[in-house]
């Protein structure tokens, strides 16, 4: 069944479940966040990814969105954008060092003034501990007193023996491996032990609940009950040409030199999408786990969303983990979303969409005022209702550039794939390639255009070329479209 905008507030309360009218109770809502998820890496995306029979199932109870887009492909900016509906340079939050900024209109506040009890489980990464302390009445982020206290002594032993054995590896970018731990050490599962302890409590109000996921971020290694999720020998990389990367903007190609992703064999990329896809793997599992607790505790009426912050390269274009960059392993992302009754289920919707339109959606369905002008563009579709044109996405904060000159005093990683983090020099380092420039994409149904502050372009025809190998800029039957295109990145920050 397709839902006209319009009759959401009375299908709805004609379910008995929303709170537009009749003073019938708001519905929960669950936020499932993982961490360096691209959508191809998924079930539903990609036939040759490892299997997600959960996310399938959510998405068999719902809409899944197969064109969903990061504002920022970076962990920080991405979530603020997620809580707030803003991109990154309305937001202010342009690299990992920065937090929502305090008085900045936000999903969570509006939600807590709503009444909602909200909950935090995982990563967190975007609010202050002064804004988690505000909003949050039940935080059990990673490191805080809750987390600690939810940890038994067998477990903090095993979880420091799994950081020695991390260490003794060669640290997050070890080469890519099995590890010999159980699933139930690891952030991943604890953090959804906690959110389902969550869901058994008595709640006389409605909740807002954010799992977020660390995986399938680095370090490289997955526990032992998903290592052989999808095997090495048993997958189909992503295509790759050899001298694609001299067509890549200079940040790519920097990071390409960096980590020596050229000199990188085949078989050890397929052995990092392996490690990379059981991780994904353990992701699915775990939201499995929160979807059966919904419904054994009678919450099977809940508002239940999926999605990512950012990508990885994972094997695309011969390289692994992350950069600043806005191919599609960056910035397509994973989204699915269900309420029965109400959001159709079953439905895989192809129109454009922004994860800056997760919170003006959410609040929508919930009966809550907007976030400013943000629209809630995730509700179904009919033929009629207004869609996207173009989605964008940026990165960087706008400092000067960082260029080859700084890279080379650093220089190429002493070990193939690696990220090179070992001292503050490096560090820093990675900070200013985050933070350099101002990258700036547009897709629209057919083309994307990448224009870096340096004046680089790149151009790309994704009915041809969906995997984004050939940069045809300036090329002469692309003229129109580039034009095109070119003229929607002025306003696109600002047009939602």
């Amino acid at each position: 069944m397709t839902i006209r905008r319009r009759d959401f507030g009375r299908v709805a309360a004609a379910a008995g479940l929303a709170g537009c009218s009749g003073g019938r109770p708001k519905p929960n809502v669950v936020i499932v966040q993982a961490d360096d998820l691209r959508a191809t890496a998924a079930g539903p995306y990609n036939d040759h990814a490892v299997a997600t029979p959960n996310l399938d199932r959510l998405a068999a109870a719902g809409t899944l969105y197969e064109h969903c887009y990061t504002p920022h492909p970076l962990c920080c900016p991405a979530r603020v954008s997620l809580w707030t509906g803003q991109y990154s340079s309305m937001h202010g939050s342009r690299h990992n060092q920065k937090p929502m900024s305090d008085g900045t209109p936000n999903m969570a506040a509006s939600f807590r003034e709503a009444g909602y009890r909200l909950g935090i489980f995982g990563k967190n990464h975007c609010f202050t501990s002064g804004q988690l302390r505000q909003w949050f009445e039940s935080d059990c982020s990673f490191g805080s007193a809750a987390w600690k206290a939810a940890l038994s002594p067998a477990t903090r032993t095993r979880m420091e023996e799994r950081s020695k054995w991390l260490r003794e590896q060669g640290g997050a970018l070890l080469p890519p491996a099995a590890a010999p731990f159980s699933h139930e050490i690891y952030g991943t599962h604890l953090a959804t032990e906690r959110a389902i302890e969550f869901l058994d409590r008595k709640h006389e109000r409605p909740f807002l609940l954010w799992l977020s996921l660390p995986d399938p971020h680095t370090p490289i290694e997955v526990p032992e009950k998903f290592a052989n999720a999808l095997p090495a020998n048993a997958l189909k990389m992503p295509p790759f040409r050899r001298d694609e990367m001299d067509g890549k903007n200079t940040r790519m190609r920097i990071f390409d030199y960096l980590i020596r992703g050229r000199e990188i064999p085949d078989e050890y990329l397929a052995r990092y999408l392996s490690i990379y896809s059981g991780k994904t793997a353990f992701v699915d599992y775990e939201l499995g786990a929160l979807l059966d607790a919904l419904q054994a505790k009678g919450l099977g009426e809940t508002i239940v969303l999926f999605t990512s912050d950012n990508g990885d390269f994972a094997g695309a274009h011969h390289l692994m983990v992350k950069t600043g960059s806005l191919v599609d392993s960056m910035v397509r992302m994973p989204l699915a979303i269900s309420w029965p009754g109400v959001v159709p289920a079953g439905r895989r919707e192809s129109a454009l969409v922004n994860q800056v339109d997760i919170a003006p959606t959410l609040l929508d369905l919930c009966g809550l005022p907007p976030l400013g002008a943000a629209r809630p563009w995730l509700l179904p579709f009919q033929a009629e209702s207004p869609r996207r044109r173009s989605v964008y996405s940026e990165y960087g904060s706008g400092e000067a550039a960082y260029d080859w000159a700084e890279a080379k005093a650093v220089g190429p990683a002493a070990r193939l794939g690696d990220y090179a983090l070992k001292t503050p020099t490096e560090l820093a380092h990675l900070e200013r390639r985050e933070r350099a420039g101002h990258l700036r994409m547009v897709r629209t149904g057919a083309h994307k255009i990448i224009t870096d502050s340096n004046g680089e372009v790149e151009f790309y025809d994704l009915k041809r070329d969906p995997w984004e190998l050939s940069n045809v800029h300036r090329q002469l039957e692309y003229r129109e479209a580039e034009e095109e295109l070119t003229k929607l990145l002025p306003r696109a920050a600002t047009a939602n």
